[in-house]
């Protein structure tokens, strides 16, 4: 029983959604791809990373995340209590799982209903979640880290310190600044996805940052 709650805690997600293609079924358009002649691929196929964004997607999307995190909220609620009863073998632990099943299709239903409120498509949430990941997990684990902090730190040392010894801690210094440079600058994320899209993600950076805090709120149980 205990595998039933993993599988349901397994869907709980802020990424997006799983495509058709994950579930290994052929579906008809894939089918009408693979009967096709060989030719360029149609407008809407993109290769991965080549997702454009736009400054109006990332407003629908921070709206669409805002709505899943009062579905996400609910979906813990609705599953707390359920590993005990399941690990403890009672005759109510396959009534514990049904349930938790019910919960877990109740936020499929209201994840299609949040997208479709903001305009966005399945694609659109895979393809902004990529890129939105990308550059809000850069900036936090920047935070995180707290390296301007640390290279402020190093450069103060350095200045108390002698002129021989100050050339030999040089080269830290000059490491730890091309990595504060690197984590203001999204270098890594924006050779991967384009300034055009870093830049609109980076327009509602005090959002999205707060969704993502929220979203941690939410799933460890901790208190504004």
């Amino acid at each position: 029983m205990r595998k039933v709650l993993w599988v349901l805690a397994g869907v709980v997600t802020l990424s997006g959604c799983k495509k058709d293609a994950d579930a290994g079924v052929p579906t008809p358009r894939a089918e009408a791809r693979a009967a096709a002649p060989a030719g360029p691929p149609p407008e809407e196929e993109t290769e991965p990373g080549a997702y454009v964004v736009t400054r109006e997607k990332v407003d629908a999307y921070v709206t669409y995340q805002q709505r899943m995190l009062e579905v996400y909220g609910q979906q813990v609620k609705g599953l707390q209590g359920l590993g005990a009863l399941v690990d403890a073998g009672t005759p109510e632990a396959m009534a514990a799982a049904r349930a938790g099943l019910k919960v877990v299709e109740a936020k499929a239903k209201a994840e299609a209903e949040a997208r479709a409120q903001a305009g966005l498509s399945v694609a659109d949430v895979n393809g902004l979640a990529e890129v939105v990941t990308a550059v809000i997990g850069q900036r936090q684990l920047g935070r995180t880290l707290q390296y301007e902090e640390e290279l402020a730190k190093l450069e103060a040392l350095q200045a108390r310190l002698p002129e021989a010894q100050r050339a030999e801690l040089g080269a830290q210094v000059a490491s730890m600044r091309q990595q504060v440079e690197a984590f203001q600058k999204l270098t890594d994320v924006r050779r991967q996805y384009g300034d055009a899209n870093v830049d609109a993600v980076l327009a509602r950076e005090d959002d999205l940052v707060r969704n993502y805090q929220e979203m941690l709120r939410v799933f460890t149980g901790t208190r504004r």
